[in-house]
């Protein structure tokens, strides 16, 4: 693992972490992952299409912040910084795998009884992790 993708790891463990204990992401902790994400877009060329894969996940997210107050704003942040890192074949991906691990995760917790069909839970962990799995295969 390459030096940017254990300081991206690092990274997405702080935040993950953060938004299971507080709930919120302060800021000052994208900041990091915007750096990350223009020191990766400083070195490319992106056609119009790739741009648009590469931001859909975190426009989708961002959309949904926006429209339903169900998805964190970071959420849709930090997609869109691992969309310009990853590249546009993995941000679908990595979305994708966020999705299915908090979908798993849901059903886990609704079985055992530990939370109710309106109770939220923090995404970022689950990108993470998507994140690292891709990353590493």
């Amino acid at each position: 693992m390459g030096v940017v993708l254990f300081m991206v790891a690092v990274w997405l463990l702080i935040i993950g972490i953060w938004d299971v204990r507080k709930r919120r992401v302060p800021v000052w902790l994208l900041i990091p992952g915007g750096i990350f994400a223009l020191a990766e877009a400083a070195g490319q060329q992106y056609g119009e299409l790739t741009v648009v894969r590469i931001m859909l996940p975190g426009a989708v997210l961002l959309l949904l912040a926006l429209t339903t107050g169900n998805v964190g704003y970071a959420d849709g942040i930090v997609m869109l910084f691992l969309g310009v890192i990853s590249g546009s074949e993995k941000s679908l991906l990595i979305f994708g795998i966020s999705l299915f691990l908090a979908a798993i995760c849901s059903l886990v917790l609704l079985a055992l009884r530990k939370v109710k069909k309106n109770t939220g839970i923090p995404f970022l962990p689950f990108l993470a992790a998507a994140w690292l799995l891709a990353a590493l295969f």
